[in-house]
């Protein structure tokens, strides 16, 4: 037998044994969705880079089971090995698991079946995406479009933090508009696949055909634009695509993660025009809505859900969709693999990385980590004695929180800014309490601070 060939071998040997494992300790419905199309994709050293069907299941898997890949692949193997996840590349495609028993979810398209002009994600639809105060406006506004795509609101502008639904939206509305004209031309992409294929076509003298494929459509949707930021030549292309479709009545949808006018890096002519229709956006989800979420994700993927789990994580869990669901996902694996019901003591065990004891309280440092982080500054810069408005609110915010949270005295919070009198945590107290009352953009980031401490 020639190397290749033995490597081939050794290669299917060693992912039979991950398989087995996975099959073995998993339940079928979660090992059919999302363990069966896995792959092992190579092999180097104490490296393994393991196959996805698609990007968004490299992502899931990714985001929520790359530490528990890590913690029992030593046990199947005999050795410690690093873990990352790719997205299939090979002509083969892997097998896709069959839709579950009852599920209303269509299974998951594979990179391999045709997608001319870019085809929506099956499983973003409106009927799955879960609807509160945080995010009805955005709905409304989406649903309006696929009714009167070109006219109700063009462009349509999503925005909000990363893993609110911003990108389910888009997949809902290019969804939605198939289901009503399965020959329309509904383009949808992310900037960083749009720069991608500029680059691309420049380089290989096919801006005809890249312009035909952006341009020659009747729906083009795009996420995440901020990364057009910085990026002239690509921006510039898109500036001229844009005024193209507008000005043919073509609806335009983009996704992003800051509003038109904090955009940074891009130019005010392409910023004004993505004012020029409706701009909405994606807040965090109250805890009523991350609840319904929770019990809506629990249904497809056919999981019993005690009520005490769902407050649990819906408690502590706020900012983030993604994280929220992934959460849940971690808890079902472990459950699956003790072979135990879901609980509250093997959540708060498998999640306690997120989720801190009962009666816990941050310190000053780990506060000042966080809202450093949050403000893009460091901690000797937080706790300078800058007066710079960049840096004097958030240090006033640092200390309102720590006061809020930490329990510790005015005096010990002034030390620890380097402040020698405890006055001026006082007044930092005082000013943020207003601000949050008088300043949404103040109450949303104290909001989200806080939700990363909740107890």
């Amino acid at each position: 037998m020639d190397a290749p060939a033995k490597r081939k071998d050794e290669m299917e040997e060693l992912w039979d044994r991950v398989d087995g494992f996975l099959r073995s300790r998993l339940n079928p419905d979660l090992y059919g969705r999302w363990f069966s199309p896995l792959r092992l994709h190579a092999r180097q050293g104490d490296r393994l880079e393991i196959a996805a069907p698609d990007r968004f299941h490299r992502d899931f898997i990714d985001d929520n089971y790359r530490a528990w890949f890590e913690e029992f692949l030593p046990f199947v193997l005999g050795e410690k090995v690093k873990v990352s996840f790719v997205v299939e590349q090979a002509a083969r495609p892997a097998p896709t698991p069959a839709p579950l028993p009852g599920s209303t979810m269509p299974a998951p398209r594979t990179p391999h079946e045709p997608a001319p002009q870019g085809r929506p994600n099956p499983r973003y639809l409106f009927k799955t995406f879960v609807v509160g105060d945080s995010n009805a406006f955005a709905v409304a506004a989406a649903q309006a479009v696929v009714i009167k795509p070109g006219v109700a609101y063009n462009p349509l502008f999503v925005h909000g933090d990363s893993g609110l639904g911003k990108t389910h939206l888009l997949h809902a509305i290019a969804n939605s508009i198939l289901d009503q004209k399965p020959h329309a031309k509904v383009t949808i992409v992310s900037s960083e696949r749009y720069t991608n294929e500029f680059v691309e076509a420049l380089s290989h003298g096919a801006m005809s055909d890249f312009r035909k494929k952006y341009r020659e459509c009747d729906v083009l949707l795009m996420d995440d634009v901020q990364f057009l930021a910085g990026k002239d030549k690509t921006a510039d292309e898109f500036f001229h695509t844009f005024n193209e479709l507008h000005g043919n009545h073509v609806q335009i949808v983009l996704s992003s993660d800051r509003s038109p006018k904090e955009l940074k890096g891009l130019e005010e002519r392409l910023c004004s025009r993505f004012e020029w229709g409706m701009r909405v956006e994606v807040q965090v989800p109250e805890f009523e809505t991350r609840a319904a979420i929770l019990r809506k994700k629990a249904e497809a993927e056919k999981l019993e859900l005690p009520d005490e789990v769902a407050a649990l994580l819906a408690t502590h869990i706020k900012s983030n969709v993604r994280e929220l669901e992934g959460a849940l996902m971690r808890v079902a694996a472990f459950a699956s693999l003790k072979g135990e019901p879901l609980g509250e003591s093997l959540a708060r065990d498998v999640l306690r990385d997120v989720i801190p004891p009962p009666g816990w309280k941050p310190s000053i440092e780990k506060i000042q980590e966080a809202v450093a982080t949050h403000y893009g500054l460091s901690v000797p810069k937080l706790t300078s004695p800058s007066r710079e408005q960049k840096v004097a609110l958030p240090r006033q915010v640092a200390m309102f929180l720590c006061r809020q949270l930490s329990g510790e005295t005015y005096q010990l919070i002034a030390e620890k800014f380097n402040k020698k009198d405890h006055t001026t945590v006082m007044a930092a107290e005082k000013r943020v309490a207003q601000l949050v009352r008088d300043d949404q953009r103040v109450a949303q980031d104290v909001q989200s601070l806080t939700s990363k401490f909740a107890s």
